[in-house]
Formats: structure tokens, C-alpha cells, sequence
């Protein structure tokens, strides 16, 4: 009976040290988007794009810088310009992306666990011209 006890307990003892150790740890709130992000951005002229953003997130209060390469078959375009805007709540950004011609509306959710932006764009001065955005966190 007494070996029964040991080997019932140190099972025991193994399923709830195992299960302690499988599950997945919280992931921490991000205080700020602050950093640089950089991932796959979509435009309905072009093939492929990426983007990479320089942001400084001051209490919700946005502001950075861009780079876009899009590409379609041999053509390659690159645009830069400027980041600003707003966090709207935990975990949802409204940035816009000004260029010399364009600026694009976005509307971004933060996945705290993954380091990832991602959500739509939409050009303000064209409407129906619109993508998606996933940048992750470098």
C-alpha cells in the first residue's frame, strides 16, 4: 500500500508539473507601439508590397515614418513618408500614412502574444483604393 501512495502521489506530482509547464505563458500588454515594424502590405495595382514603419508612440500620441516597395511582373515602386496618428484603444491604432501624393487611412489591431499591427488601408483621397497591412515587430 505504501509503494501504491508513492507511485500515486509522484504521478500525480509529474500531470500537474507537466500541465504547469504546456500551457502558454500571459503575454504582456505592450505599453507602446514604439520600435520598428516591418511585414507584407497589399495594394489591388500591384503584386506584392512591403512595409516598414519608424514609429515613436508618445501616450497614444503617433508619429514615425514609412518605406513602401510595391511590385507588379518586372516594376518596382518605392514610396517613403510620414507616420502619425492615434491609439484608440488597447490593442487599435488609427495611423495615417502621408506620401507626396497619397495618404493612406489605416486601421490597425495589436496582437500583444505575436508583436503583429495588422488590419486595412484605405486612401483618403481615393476611395475604393484600399489593402491590408501585418507588420510584426522587429
Amino acid at each position: 500500500m505504501k509503494n501504491f501512495i508513492k507511485t500515486f502521489t509522484a504521478v500525480v506530482f509529474a500531470a500537474i508539473l507537466f500541465a504547469a509547464c504546456s500551457e502558454d505563458p500571459v503575454s504582456p500588454q505592450l505599453e507602446n507601439i514604439s520600435g520598428k515594424w516591418e511585414g507584407p502590405i497589399t495594394h489591388p495595382a500591384y503584386d506584392g508590397g512591403n512595409l516598414k514603419l519608424t514609429i515613436l508612440d508618445d501616450n497614444g500620441s503617433i508619429s514615425g515614418t514609412f518605406t513602401i516597395r510595391l511590385s507588379k511582373n518586372n516594376f518596382v515602386q518605392n514610396y517613403s513618408g510620414s507616420v502619425s496618428g492615434t491609439k484608440v484603444s488597447s490593442n487599435n491604432y488609427n495611423l495615417q500614412l502621408e506620401g507626396s501624393n497619397f495618404t493612406w487611412i489605416c486601421d490597425l489591431d495589436l496582437n500583444s502574444k505575436s508583436l503583429t499591427l495588422s488590419g486595412d488601408w484605405e486612401s483618403s483621397q481615393s476611395p475604393g483604393i484600399n489593402g491590408t497591412v501585418s507588420v510584426d515587430k522587429q
